[in-house]
């Protein structure tokens, strides 16, 4: 009986260390990685975050010679864009308008997204007053703000659109004319015919730029150089690409034709109007943005 019980003490006691060892083992056991779902709102507070840091502030300072004062009412609007395509309105960046109180300087911080710029883009920085709708001063100089050798905060100068002596003030209120150069002008007519889209469903266009003529002539994208002055207009040579589109290759000569036979031109408003040397209207145009 002695023996028997010794037996049942000694298989408790061996059970009892295994079991004690065990619980060691699992206490010294490491602890296995679990994986852990991000909580949708750390998602998007880091989304935010990032969106945040992507958001830059451009200094710009618009001045203007002219001594007098603004009409009260009177809207500054600083837009940032990419002047990069050949062929189509820039692209919209950033825009800032404000009342502007006082004499010039007036300070402006244009907020943009850097995650639209892009490497080897040209962009421009441009500024307009305007009162009721109506341009009243533009600039006139195309200015790209990241270039190495522009100074901080970039300086945009206004140049006033029209003569403001005696009541020509209220007439440039009401309605002021756009700069013919440095502007985007969208053909409307073409030989007294309504213009038609062309390849692509793209508008056809000229810009007469301070560094020479540029536009989209149908299919084919053309330059040339050109002299304005006082109303006259004389081209030099203009050169097109030569691609073959389906559409608007018609339209496309005449159009050339017409660039071609300007001899003069007059603004009106946001309209250009384009004569040949007879005083025949070739076409019209209408501005669509300032550079």
């Amino acid at each position: 009986m002695t023996f028997k019980m010794k037996k049942i003490a000694l298989a408790s006691s061996v059970a009892l260390s295994a079991l004690f060892l065990q619980a060691c083992n699992d206490a010294k056991a490491p602890e296995q990685p679990t994986s852990v779902e991000q909580p949708a709102a750390v998602s998007q507070a880091v989304d935010t975050t990032a969106k945040a840091q992507a958001m830059k502030t451009l200094d710009v300072n618009v001045i203007y010679l002219d001594r007098r004062m603004l009409p009260p009412g009177a809207e500054l609007t600083v837009v940032l864009e990419d002047v990069s395509k050949a062929d189509a309105p820039a692209d919209v960046i950033a825009t800032e308008s404000m009342e502007p109180a006082g004499a010039p300087p007036y300070a402006v911080a244009l907020k943009y997204d850097a995650n639209k710029l892009a490497e080897k883009h040209r962009y421009n920085v441009r500024a307009t007053i305007k009162m009721k709708d109506q341009l009243i001063m533009t600039s006139t100089e195309a200015l790209d703000p990241f270039a190495a050798d522009v100074k901080q905060p970039v300086e945009v100068k206004l140049t006033r659109v029209t003569p403001a002596h005696n009541s020509a003030e209220k007439a440039a209120e009401q309605k002021a004319n756009a700069s013919f150069t440095n502007t985007y002008w969208k053909l409307m007519t073409l030989d007294g015919k309504e213009a038609q889209l062309g390849a692509g469903d793209k508008e056809l266009f000229v810009q007469f730029n301070d560094d020479g003529l540029k536009g989209f002539s149908g299919c084919n994208s053309f330059m040339g150089t050109y002299q304005a002055k006082e109303g006259k207009l004389t081209l030099g040579p203009v050169a097109a690409t030569q691609k073959m589109c389906v559409k608007g290759m018609e339209q496309e000569g005449t159009y050339l034709k017409a660039i071609n036979e300007m001899a003069s031109y007059s603004v009106t408003g946001e309209t250009l109007t384009v004569k040949n040397n007879k005083g025949q209207v070739v076409a019209t145009f209408e501005s669509r943005y300032m550079n």
